[in-house]
């Protein structure tokens, strides 16, 4: 997406001079500054460690800031505003955030019911929620799993249900943590292509991810966490994994020797090629 036309589209999620410490001896994020637009993918990188769950909990409330602010729609998301359940229903329906592991996610007895759990929930009738739950089936291409027990499901299948149970919710903004972390190839490039699919028909996407081939395939604009718990850097996807530099600094790629005989010279790692577009 044009990062020119980003920059005059409404601002829908703002982190202003956000720090937050399980401890005081555990500094989990420290002074975050970011927004993200209406409508763009947004990716969050940074080796495992960094902070980029604390931060997606941060951003759906599930924790709340020591210091600073996090805005929804200039709302800030704080325990007092989430108390207001006129507020808290429509934040909860407006974000959907899918876990990195589904296990975390999935608890219902089958799928099905755990694809109306979320509409029943936040008040949708019966019809609705059936219906809204059989139209995810097919576009995940999971209807033959409708009766199965979600605990006996594949780690693949897990993933697209978890998924699904986000999207019967129609949220505005979807945010995945390392999406593609433990999936198969096919199952990775199915879920690459339902990203796409969803950011074209207008939903707002952010994820987290260690892995650089993502973020190459989704060429959107990106914040890179450095291992000090803070942004490092925000660009392009051209201009973030072509900085050797950063990448090295911040532990997503590494160098190691290399010998020939007697000569020895570097290699970088950490299993990416970038691809000029």
């Amino acid at each position: 997406m044009n990062l020119l036309y980003c920059s005059r589209m409404e601002e829908i999620i703002r982190f202003e001079n956000v720090s937050y410490n399980y401890t005081d001896k555990h500094n989990a994020l420290s002074d975050i500054n970011f927004s993200v637009h209406r409508g763009e993918i947004f990716s969050i990188i940074g080796s495992n460690g960094s902070g980029k769950t604390t931060l997606l909990h941060l951003l759906s409330g599930l924790l709340f800031a020591r210091s600073g602010s996090v805005f929804y729609k200039d709302k800030q998301i704080t325990e007092q505003s989430l108390k207001n359940e006129q507020f808290n229903k429509y934040f909860r329906e407006s974000l959907g955030y899918v876990f990195q592991n589904p296990d975390a996610q999935l608890f219902c007895p089958t799928v099905f019911d755990e694809l109306i759990f979320g509409p029943l929930q936040m008040g949708k009738d019966k019809d609705t929620a059936f219906a809204r739950a059989e139209s995810v089936m097919q576009m995940l291409n999971i209807d033959c799993l409708r009766d199965r027990q979600t605990h006996m499901l594949s780690g693949g299948e897990k993933k697209r249900v978890a998924i699904g149970a986000v999207l019967t919710l129609n949220p505005d903004v979807l945010v995945f943590d390392e999406p593609v972390s433990a999936l198969d190839p096919k199952t990775r490039a199915f879920l690459i292509e339902l990203i796409f699919q969803l950011n074209e028909a207008g939903k707002t996407i952010i994820i987290t991810t260690h892995h650089l081939e993502l973020v190459d395939h989704l060429q959107s604009r990106v914040a890179v966490l450095s291992e000090n718990h803070t942004i490092e850097k925000t660009g392009s996807t051209g201009e973030i994994l072509s900085d050797t530099d950063l990448l090295i600094r911040t532990n997503l790629i590494g160098e190691h020797p290399h010998r020939h005989g007697s000569l020895t010279h570097k290699h970088l790692s950490g299993g990416f090629l970038f691809h000029k577009h």
